[in-house]
């Protein structure tokens, strides 16, 4: 197989400080040619249109393009630096993420082993495992492709390989769902108009949380909100599906142990393991707190033994210890018979000494 050759659009919005990292990932790929479009969508930090622009000094104006515009969001960013796209695939990668440098070859080789179809369905897009970095730590090991699961949930990240073609066919993301989900939208829209996906089993893409809030999360808490949309956007599917639906969500429910619940709408095993989630969280700071002490105790102890070395030190020094220990060394050498009276007379001499 030929190198695949694909352009990798990065979004960024006031994330100048981690777009070069970004960058360089996308075009360190192994066994493939890569080009990056860096579209800044509106950043107003006053520092990322900068961050941007030095891109191209630092990696050349050959292999990156940098794009100014008034803020759209997260689709129409990527929607367009898909327009600058002349490659066979396209790669969406968050301006604050970073991708193996396999990624390209990986899934454009799984692409290639079903250039077709699968099971009369044909292959829009390959996609890999999701490792958490920085403030997240572990792996998503993403499921297989399943059209009717992805009606219930999203199978995997954004950062994927798409055929351009089939990108530009059913019109790219929605550039109305700003607030997010819009990828997950974009795979529904993929498999409705017969596409799916397939999985490379690698943790390809690097994913990371470098503070607390993030459009995931804030994404999440509007769950309700975003998750309606995708079904009015999709009413027929949804519709054509809701008895297969309502059995899977039921079936799941069942086989988590998540049916059970009391007049809180929380199950009640999900409600157990968070309160031993919580007792393990307190026990952990618990331990972190003795952790703290035994690490101070241990501080202390060690400058008490700084501390004892150098009064030592200082009374090792004074002329009359000094004096003393030589009187004893040649003391220690003389006979017995003469020694036991000289040492009677130091210790009355000391006891004088000591009195006066």
């Amino acid at each position: 197989m030929k190198n695949p050759r694909a352009t990798i659009i990065v979004p960024c919005f006031n994330h100048g400080r981690f777009v070069a990292e970004a960058v360089a990932s996308a075009l360190a790929q192994t066994n493939a040619q890569t080009r990056v479009v860096v579209v800044d969508d509106g950043s107003d930090d006053g520092t990322t249109p900068r961050a941007c622009d030095d891109l191209l000094e630092t990696f050349g104006t050959d292999r990156v393009l940098v794009i100014h515009q008034q803020n759209t969001g997260l689709p129409g960013a990527r929607n367009r630096g898909a327009q600058e796209a002349e490659t066979e695939y396209l790669a969406f990668l968050d301006a604050d993420d970073t991708i193996a440098p396999e990624f390209v070859s990986s899934l454009a080789a799984a692409l290639e082993h079903n250039p077709t179809e699968i099971d009369n369905v044909r292959v829009s897009h390959a996609y890999c495992q999701e490792t958490l970095t920085d403030r997240a730590h572990g792996t998503w090991r993403v499921p297989e492709w399943d059209a009717e699961l992805l009606l219930i949930t999203n199978l995997h990240p954004v950062t994927c390989l798409v055929r351009r073609d089939v990108f530009e066919a059913v019109g790219g993301f929605d550039p109305s769902m700003t607030e997010g989900y819009e990828d997950w939208e974009f795979w529904i829209r993929l498999s409705a108009r017969g596409y799916r996906g397939v999985r490379v089993a690698e943790p390809l893409f690097f994913w990371r949380r470098h503070s607390q809030d993030t459009m995931i999360h804030d994404a999440v808490t509007k769950h309700d909100q975003l998750y309606s949309q995708i079904i009015d956007r999709h009413r027929d599917l949804y519709n054509s599906r809701f008895e297969a639906l309502a059995r899977r969500c039921n079936s799941m429910l069942r086989e988590f142990d998540c049916n059970w619940i009391d007049e809180t709408g929380t199950p009640i095993p999900l409600q157990y393991l968070h309160k031993k989630t919580a007792e393990a969280h307190g026990l952990e700071r618990d331990l972190r707190a003795v952790q703290q002490e035994l690490a101070a105790a241990r501080e202390h102890a060690a400058a008490c033994a700084r501390r004892s070395k150098a009064v030592r030190a200082e009374y090792e020094s004074m002329t009359g210890v000094r004096l003393h220990r030589r009187a004893r060394r040649v003391l220690d050498a003389m006979p017995r018979v003469i020694r036991a009276p000289l040492l009677g007379v130091l210790q009355i001499v000391r006891r004088v000494l000591v009195r006066d």
